[in-house]
């Protein structure tokens, strides 16, 4: 049903962009025909680019007169497709929406700079809104499925598409392709007034995975999306204690860094309070360049952070050792009967 209403939506509605001359011989009533190819497009697209502004689209060539000439649309930009031809990008006026949407409006007629001597296109002057085009064989601006029913030129998937569309807006098999139009329009127009009215808050599968119920309305749905953005919700816990853990990490780094350095005698305490500590814990890469570099025993020698003392006396502690005790749990008098 969702691709049936976007189907009927590229019907009933107004393209933003459409085939303004397509690839091969352009046919002209009263004129000569003109070859529109690749070299011809980069002249037009050349010449609108060199002038610096939008190509105006009016209505029945009043800018040709000289009276008022409100602007239908504006061509914002040309560009070339192989195999389709020139395509213009539109800005259309709401007035105009109106007229091609009632289908007041289907066809167009761009104004062409031809040059006299070798019949070469060089440019374009205007388009415009008209339902009688001097090029033949145009596309209509208003249907993508430029089908006629009064004559079998119709593709196979054009076909089956108005066969689906028949069936789906409940038509009989004689209906023409107006009728089809004029269906899907209502539907369409049906569903705008309902989005407007904010009858349609979000589609079925989005409802199921909010866990709203399917008649759920506007504020309903509102409050579900606001209640997953609370403080207390899974994601920010999760984030909380993913940050918990990792300063915990960085805190045993530090401590063995620190107990590394002091047992090596690469450090000193007050060197560690003054700096050493802090940089462990912000930078431990750093702290490994500058410290764990050194030679051992260069900052405090090694004999003095305990153990049998050169003269055979007891075990010696001073304020090092104390400090890797105290960081590894052990007491004075453990460290002096079992230092050994």
């Amino acid at each position: 049903m969702k691709l049936a209403l976007l189907i009927c939506k590229e019907i009933a509605g107004v393209p933003d962009e459409f085939l303004l001359l397509q690839e091969g011989r352009i046919d002209i009533e009263g004129m000569s025909p003109v070859d529109m190819n690749e070299s011809a497009a980069r002249a037009v697209i050349a010449s609108m680019e060199r002038r610096g502004h939008d190509l105006v689209i009016d209505y029945e060539h009043q800018t040709l007169t000289d009276g008022e000439a409100p602007a239908a649309g504006w061509i914002k930009k040309l560009a070339w497709k192989a195999g389709e031809g020139l395509r213009a990008s539109v800005e259309w006026t709401a007035r105009a929406r109106e007229y091609l949407q009632a289908r007041e409006y289907r066809y167009f007629s761009p104004v062409l700079l031809v040059s006299k001597t070798t019949g070469r296109l060089l440019g374009i002057y205007n388009v415009a809104l008209t339902n009688s085009p001097r090029v033949n064989n145009l596309q209509p601006i208003v249907a993508r499925l430029n089908i006629d029913m009064a004559q079998d030129n119709t593709t196979g998937k054009e076909r089956q598409m108005i066969t689906k569309l028949r069936t789906l807006f409940k038509l009989g098999a004689e209906a023409t392709e107006d009728q089809v139009f004029e269906a899907a329009a209502a539907i369409v127009t049906k569903l705008s007034a309902a989005e407007a009215a904010g009858q349609v808050v979000a589609c079925k599968e989005v409802l199921t995975a909010l866990g709203a119920p399917e008649a759920a309305g506007r504020d309903e749905v509102l409050r579900i999306v606001a209640s997953l953005k609370a403080p207390g919700d899974v994601a920010v816990q999760l984030s909380q204690q993913v940050a918990a853990l990792t300063s915990q990490i960085a805190e045993m780094r530090q401590a063995d860094l620190v107990a590394i350095s002091l047992k090596d005698g690469k450090t000193s305490p007050d060197e560690l309070d003054k700096w050493g500590r802090s940089l462990a814990l912000k930078d431990p890469e750093q702290f490994k360049l500058i410290v764990l570099s050194r030679p051992a025993g260069s900052i405090i020698p090694i004999g003095g952070l305990g153990g049998a003392p050169k003269d055979g006396g007891g075990p010696g502690l001073d304020d090092a050792q104390r400090a890797i005790n105290a960081m590894c749990g052990v007491d004075d008098e453990a460290f002096k009967k079992y230092q050994k």
